[in-house]
Order: structure tokens, then sequence, then C-alpha cells
């Protein structure tokens, strides 16, 4: 889920995501994180959604005008820094990991964007589950670990925020779930009471 959520928000939304969305099987994963599309997402011809989305993506996310900018730098400061900005210390920070961990993700965004940072869980849990296939339990806690720490240092403190944010200011009933997905995703990897 991390990965799906990592790709909806790191650009304009495709064909082929879409549609994989709304194969029954996705369909049925999203319901057990209570994520139920209306008529207007699952029936509206693939084209014309991926369009409107797309739009809504550049309105919500690119500009012109008030947009929400998804990176936890504007979301977040140090004390230091006075008040958020991008490329702050949080950027420095989320970089520093990607390196300790090894991670190689995707390229073309500022390292602490939403997307990359929702990318860097998707490739740790799969890191994890291929540590588990193999039997390699000691492996798989320390990636699982990882995550964990990732999750406490950096998502639970704007995630949530964000999430909100999109709630509140998006038209569409498909950013309106993937928000929801997102902070429910973040909530269950970092604990119910550590984003408050």
């Amino acid at each position: 889920m991390f990965g799906l959520v990592a790709r909806v928000f790191s650009g304009r939304p495709t064909q082929g995501l879409l549609d994989g969305i709304r194969d029954s099987r996705m369909l049925e994963s999203l319901s057990a994180f209570d994520v139920v599309f209306e008529e207007d997402f699952l029936e509206t011809d693939i084209d014309r959604l991926a369009s409107d989305l797309a739009r809504e993506f550049v309105r919500l996310f690119i500009g012109p005008g008030h947009h929400i900018a998804p990176y936890e730098s504007v979301y977040v400061c140090a004390e230091d820094e006075g008040s958020p900005r991008l490329w702050g210390k949080a950027t420095v920070e989320v970089a520093n990991f990607y390196l300790e961990a090894g991670l190689e993700l995707s390229t073309g965004q500022t390292p602490d964007h939403l997307g990359l940072e929702l990318e860097a869980m998707a490739v740790l849990a799969e890191a994890e589950a291929e540590c588990r296939e193999t039997g390699d339990l000691a492996g798989a806690e320390e990636i699982f670990d990882m995550q964990l720490e990732f999750c406490r240092q950096h998502l639970r403190h704007w995630v949530p925020k964000i999430c909100s944010e999109i709630e509140n200011e998006t038209a569409s009933s498909f950013y309106r779930n993937m928000a929801l997905l997102t902070a429910g995703l973040v909530e269950m990897q970092c604990g119910a009471d550590s984003i408050f």
C-alpha cells in the first residue's frame, strides 16, 4: 500500500495506475483500509478520469496560485530554522537516512517529497518481506526497525497534517481517499498514539 500511495503522490496519475486501482482485487484490498470509491471513479472513462485527476493534481500540488507543498521541510522545522522552508534541515536528514539505509529511490524530486518518503517505506517493506521469505529473520527485524525509525522521525510529524490539508482542499474523492489511506498507513506503522 505504501507503494501505491507513493505513486499517487509522486506525479499525475497514469491510465495504468488508475486501471490497476480499479482492478477488483485492488478494490478489495483497499476496502480493508476503509477506502471505498464512488461511482464517478469506478465508471468514468479512463481517459477522461486520468485527465480530470491530472488537472486536480496540478491544482493541488503545483499551482498556479495557492497549492499544497508536498515537502516535509515545509511542514516541520528545526528550532534553529525559525520557520518551515523548502530545503530545510528535514531535507538533509531524510537524504542522510536514504544514504545510510542504502536506498536508491526515484530521482527528480527533493528528498523530503511526500512521494519519495512513501516510496522509501515501500522499498523497506518489500526488503523486509524478502528477508522473511528467505528465513533471514534478523535482517527482517533490522529493516522493520529502520521503517519504524523513519516513520517516527519523519512521517508522523507531517504526513497527518498534509493528508488533512489534502482532504480539505480537494474536490476529488480519489485524492480524499488516497489521503485517508496514507494517514491510516502512517498511523498503523508509527502507532496510534504517536501522531499526536
